[in-house]
C-alpha cells in the first residue's frame, strides 16, 4: 500500500463517521481521539459497550515525534489486537546504549516498539473504526452538564450520554471547565528539539551531556527518530508544529554532539517545543466524569512514560467500566489502581531528567561510573515496565 494510502482511508472514515446517531444517553462519551482515547474506544468496543467520541478537529490526524512503547505499554497493544500491525511498521530496537562524550557507558536488552506518533494512531483508529466505531469530527466541548451527564459543543449540538471519558490532553478542557480554578500548563524549564534522520540504525542510543540528552531510534526501517531535551531558562512554545532552524539547534547543543544529526543540515522538518506539565489532581475522577492520560497527568518524557500511561489508563478504565455495573465503583476502583502509579511516574519522570543533565563535574564522574560497572541504569526501566494490568485487575476485583 503507497504512503497516501493511510491518509486517504482516514478521510473516507472521517466523513463516514461524522454522521450523528443523534442518541447517546446510554453511551461512554471520550472527549478527545488520541492515544487515551482511541485505546479506551477500542476495549469498549471490544467488551460491548456503547461508546461514541467527539474530536474538535477536522480530521483525524497525529502530530509529534515518535514514541517508545514499552513492555508495559505493549501488553495494551497486544491486548488490543494490533501488536503484529504495529511492530512490522515500525522500529523494534532490542538494546538500549548510553554514551557520554561519545565514549558507550552501558546498555542493556530491551524489548520494545519504537514509532512514529502517526503510525501508532494509524494502528489504534483503523482498529477502532473496524468494530463499527464511530466518532464525530468537528466537536470541540463548550460546556458540560454533570448532574443529568450531558455535553454542549461550540458548533452549536449537545447529546446527553452515560458518562465521560475525558481524554483531551494536557489543556483539557472537559477539566478546565469542571475545575473551575485548574491551573494552566506549567513550563518545566526544557525545550525538546525533534527532526527525522534518513538513516537505518538498530539500536535506542541516549547520549548524555550537562544540561541536555540527546535520544535516537528506529520508526522504521529506513528512518530515525532524533530527540534533544534541552535545560532552557527562557520559556518556549508549547506545540509540536513548530518549526526550528539547524543554525538554532546547533546553538543549543555542543559541537562535539553534531555528527548524531548533521544530516538534519537541510531539512525543513525541524522542530522545537517547549515541555509543559499540570499537577496532578488529588482525584482522577469526579461526578459522572473521569479523566485519562495527559488530561489528567501531563508529564515531562524523560522515562518515555506519557503515551504507555495513556495505554495503561484507557485499558484499565475500558476493563472495569465491563467489570461492574455500577459506575462509580469503577471509577473508585480507577483511581485506586492508577493514582500512586501515574504519580510516582511522574515524580520519577522529572527526577530522571535531572538525572540525564546534571553539570558538575564530580557527580557526572560518579553518575557515569555507577552507569558503566553497576545495573543500575537498567533498574528503574524494568521495575515500570513490569506492570500488567490485568495482575493489578485481578488483584482488587
Amino acid at each position: 500500500m503507497g504512503a497516501t494510502a493511510p491518509i486517504f482511508l482516514f478521510l473516507t472514515l472521517q466523513k463516514v463517521h461524522n454522521i450523528s446517531m443523534k442518541n447517546y444517553s446510554s453511551h461512554i462519551a471520550i472527549i478527545g481521539a488520541g492515544i487515551s482515547g482511541l485505546t479506551l474506544g477500542c476495549v469498549l468496543k471490544q467488551s460491548g459497550m456503547p461508546v461514541i467520541i467527539f474530536e474538535k478537529s477536522s480530521t483525524a490526524s497525529e502530530q509529534g515525534a515518535g514514541i517508545s512503547i514499552s513492555p508495559n505499554g505493549l501488553r495494551v497493544i497486544r491486548n488490543i489486537g494490533i501488536e503484529n500491525e504495529l511492530r512490522s511498521e515500525s522500529g523494534n530496537p532490542k538494546e538500549v546504549q548510553f554514551f557520554y562524550n561519545q565514549n558507550k557507558l552501558t546498555s542493556f536488552p530491551v524489548d520494545i516498539v519504537t514509532t512514529s506518533r502517526q503510525c501508532l494512531y494509524k494502528n489504534l483508529l483503523n482498529k477502532y473504526l473496524s468494530m463499527d466505531g464511530e466518532i464525530l469530527f468537528d466537536h470541540e466541548v463548550s460546556n458540560i452538564n454533570l448532574i443529568d451527564p450531558s455535553i454542549s459543543f461550540s458548533n452549536g449540538s449537545s447529546f446527553n450520554v452515560n458518562h465521560i471519558a475525558a481524554c483531551d490532553g494536557i489543556k483539557s478542557k472537559c477539566r478546565s471547565l469542571i475545575y473551575k480554578d485548574a491551573e494552566q500548563p506549567a513550563y518545566s524549564g526544557y525545550s525538546v528539539w525533534r527532526g527525522i534522520l534518513e538513516k537505518n540504525q538498530t539500536e535506542n542510543h541516549i547520549h548524555l551531556g550537562p544540561n541536555f540528552h540527546i535520544v535516537t531510534y528506529p520508526i522504521d526501517n529506513n528512518r530515525t527518530s532524533f530527540v534533544a531535551a534541552v535545560k532552557n531558562p527562557k520559556e518556549t512554545k508549547e506545540s509540536w508544529k513548530t518549526k526550528g532552524t539547524y543554525e538554532d539547534l546547533c546553538h543549543d547543543l555542543p559541537e562535539s554532539t553534531r555528527h548524531i544529526y548533521e544530516s538534519l543540515q537541510d531539512s525543513n522538518e525541524i522542530y522545537k517545543w517547549g515541555v509543559y506539565t499540570k499537577k496532578i489532581p488529588d482525584h482522577l475522577f469526579d461526578n459522572n466524569i473521569t479523566f485519562l492520560g495527559d488530561a489528567a497527568h501531563p508529564m515531562v518524557p524523560f522515562l518515555g512514560q506519557g503515551g504507555c500511561m495513556a495505554l495503561e489508563d484507557a485499558y484499565i478504565f475500558g476493563k472495569l467500566i465491563k467489570l461492574n455495573a455500577d459506575m462509580q465503583k469503577s471509577q473508585k476502583m480507577y483511581q485506586k489502581l492508577r493514582y500512586n502509579r501515574v504519580n510516582k511516574i511522574y515524580k520519577d519522570s522529572a527526577l530522571q531528567g535531572k538525572l540525564n543533565h546534571i553539570s558538575n563535574p564530580l557527580i557526572v564522574y560518579c553518575r557515569n561510573f555507577l552507569m558503566k560497572y553497576t545495573p543500575v541504569a537498567a533498574l528503574k526501566p524494568n521495575s515500570i515496565w513490569g506492570y500488567d494490568p490485568d495482575v493489578e485487575i485481578k488483584k482488587i476485583s
